[in-house]
């Protein structure tokens, strides 16, 4: 879904090198790898490329007197998915340590790093490839597995699919308290119009984790543009680039930079904590969303833990959680999303940005990444899913109820989908007729036995012998008149009451081979999409769910046409 992670690497890292520049004070001279492993690696063009990124400003600046900074560059390889360079400068920027790989455990890589630093301070080589040869020959392991390498050398595996947290995400953290609220705010405006932005900054780990920290922010989306997170001298071209990027700049090389014809972009410097940008991005944004960021931002208990991130995420299921509403369905037809519908029903000023958001790549990479996974019948479940269901955003409630009901699979496969695809519709169809369900479950297999009883030929009075559902104690409470005067499900309201007619004895029918109670047959009782979104309007009535349960099953059991339809 526009995720530019490569998912499974082979290996925990691909090179790690250490890399030298005698070049200080001697300008034209390149940086040299002195130590690489494994030692066999040929790839002589990653190796160039990845030590021009170690040294990423002027040398001669005041830069060499900042000792021990880890920071990150990106390198995109030939699938567009990222290979993170991991860096540590030594004292004086003499030598910078680097690991690349596939895999974006910053923290992870950043204490690795350290420890090799200290064992080459100390001359230990043979504790330094021992490491590393350990480390290389890891089968990447499950996120939450704490993982021991050495007696230093220990660490506990993140999980990617998790919000990042205060302190533990060491980029949010950075991030968060080097740039205020109000620029944050613009910052994320800006990305979500992909304009040209330059983030500059003396300290290198600041500098990086910035653009990364900001970078996140955009989840469940991701920035599908030029994306460099330190940008070595001689790329400075880059910032001429007439495409959206996400770029940093060490404050050494901005005064060349500002020199060059930049034309409409974006400059956060985080040593200020100024903005400059010839937009309204932030004023374009519909206020009531960008109010309630603030003020979430703003609040104490969202200084630590998840707290900022899901803020963010608050905001983009505010703007985007509704394209559910858009998702268009034709019987025998791949799903497909209506960028008409998506826009029309929201209010004027999120009409307005939304015109402008569905020609966006982030935009249209997330809802390409969501309609394969709908047409392979996988579906999906993450936090972003997760937080519309919980929040009052519109469309939430269709919970994919086309999807349900037109998905091309058998019976059997859907209800293994439910259970073990973890897709959100499904799960929370399954789980909410299941725990509903257990409330009459003893009355529904009473009825069903009486009804095989009678098929049988036996004697048995239809209704007298049949015990009655009890009804829910919070709706009694609140009228105690149900206990006297309860008017079936099937009697429209606002029409007097009348007693239902007798009913008819059940027709004898050949026996189905499928078990009488089965969670597929009450799925696909519900034919029609807008009986299926009725459904999941009364999902909060307890009481009037379970008898549509109770007939719907009955009946349909029988070969008689459900009546609850009817009602709808």
């Amino acid at each position: 879904m526009g995720s530019r992670i490569k998912q499974n690497p082979d290996t925990t890292f691909e090179v790690y090198a250490e890399v030298t520049y005698s070049g200080i004070g001697c300008v034209g001279k390149d940086p040299e790898v002195r130590r690489q492993f494994p030692e066999g690696y040929s790839d002589q063009e990653v190796l160039q490329t990845l030590t021009k990124f170690c040294f990423p400003f002027y040398a001669d600046s005041h830069a060499v007197n900042q000792v021990g900074q880890n920071f990150t560059f990106v390198l995109t390889d030939i699938d567009s998915k990222q290979r993170f360079g991991f860096c540590r400068l030594s004292s004086g920027a003499k030598s910078c340590f680097c690991i690349l790989s596939y895999l974006p455990w910053f923290e992870v890589f950043y204490k690795l790093l350290n420890v090799l630093a200290d064992y080459s301070a100390k001359g230990q080589d043979s504790q330094r490839s021992e490491l590393l040869e350990t480390f290389h020959k890891l089968a990447i392991p499950e996120p939450g597995t704490s993982v021991h390498l050495g007696v230093h050398s220990y660490f506990t595996v993140p999980d990617t699919r998790e919000l990042p947290s205060i302190p533990e995400n060491r980029n949010l953290t950075e991030y968060f308290v080097a740039v205020d609220v109000n620029n944050m705010l613009h910052l994320y405006a800006s990305m979500l119009y992909e304009r040209r932005i330059l983030i500059c900054c003396s300290k290198l780990s600041t500098l990086t984790a910035c653009i990364h920290g900001s970078a996140a922010m955009l989840y469940p989306m991701f920035w599908q543009h030029v994306y460099i997170p330190v940008l070595p001298p001689h790329l400075l071209d880059y910032c001429c680039a007439p495409m959206p990027y996400l770029i940093g700049i060490h404050l050494s090389l901005m005064e060349k930079v500002r020199n060059m014809a930049l034309e409409d972009v974006v400059i956060l410097n985080v040593d200020t904590n100024t903005l400059e940008t010839p937009f309204d991005d932030l004023q374009s944004l519909p206020n009531d969303v960008v109010s309630a960021l603030k003020s979430r931002l703003k609040k104490v208990s969202t200084t630590t833990g998840d707290g900022v991130a899901r803020a963010f995420l608050k905001a983009q299921a505010s703007f985007f959680g509704s394209y559910r509403n858009a998702l268009k369905i034709e019987p025998g037809e791949p799903i497909t999303f209506c960028e008409e519908t998506f826009v029309s029903h929201r209010s004027a000023v999120m009409r307005q940005f939304l015109q402008n958001a569905i020609q966006l790549q982030l935009f249209k990479q997330f809802i390409d990444g969501r309609l394969d996974l709908l047409n392979s019948g996988e579906g999906f479940s993450d936090l972003f899913e997760e937080e519309i269901n919980m929040g009052e955003y519109a469309g939430s409630d269709k919970l994919y109820h086309q999807w349900l009901s037109t998905v091309r699979k058998g019976s059997g496969a859907i209800l293994n989908t439910v259970k073990t695809k973890a897709n959100p519709a499904m799960k929370t169809v399954y789980k909410f007729a299941k725990d509903h369900a257990k409330m009459g479950i003893k009355e529904v297999k009473n009825r069903l036995k009486q009804k095989d009883i009678a098929e049988n030929g036996c004697s048995v009075t239809p209704e007298e012998s049949l015990p009655r559902t009890a009804p829910s104690p919070l709706v009694e409470k609140k009228d105690p008149k149900l206990r006297e005067d309860r008017r079936p499900i099937t009697v429209h309201f606002g029409q007097q009451q009348r007693l239902p007619p007798p009913r008819p004895p059940p027709p004898k029918i050949q026996r189905s081979s499928r078990p009488p109670w089965d969670l597929r047959l009450f799925c696909f009782s519900l034919t029609s999409s807008a009986a299926f979104s009725q459904f999941c309007r009364f999902a909060h009535q307890d009481l009037m769910l379970l008898r549509d349960l109770r007939v719907i099953l009955l009946w349909k059991d029988e070969g008689l046409q459900s009546p609850v339809q009817n009602t709808w």
